[in-house]
């Protein structure tokens, strides 16, 4: 079952500071690529982002209570970000995060 989170509980994972943590390497990651297979299901994302694991980017809270997994929706600038719960290691939820409305961006460019 997939979970799409309101905006106020996606702002309530973060802190004070996000840090970028794509490059490093952790040990005993919660598993997301099944819940990835359901918003393919759900028709949120491509099937090659599926298929190849693509991923745009993960970020850590301050408090490492919760990471933000940055993955391509079927338009540019728009992510489906998986929200893991560090302390309760599993999925919280998920949330679109449309970077073309929050900035002002204009495109219809499908990736």
């Amino acid at each position: 079952m997939i979970r799409e989170l309101s905006e106020k509980e996606f702002q309530d994972t973060f802190g004070v500071k996000m840090t970028n943590i794509t490059q490093l390497e952790i040990d005993n990651p919660v598993e997301i690529w099944k819940y990835v297979a359901k918003l393919r299901e759900e028709n949120l994302i491509l099937t090659k982002v599926l298929n190849q694991k693509i991923i745009e980017g993960v970020y850590r809270n301050d408090s490492k209570t919760f990471d933000h997994v940055l993955i391509p929706s079927k338009i540019s600038n728009i992510f489906v970000v998986i929200i893991v719960d560090l302390v309760k290691k599993n999925i919280f939820g998920h949330f679109t995060l449309d970077l073309n409305e929050k900035y002002g961006i204009t495109t219809n460019r499908k990736v």
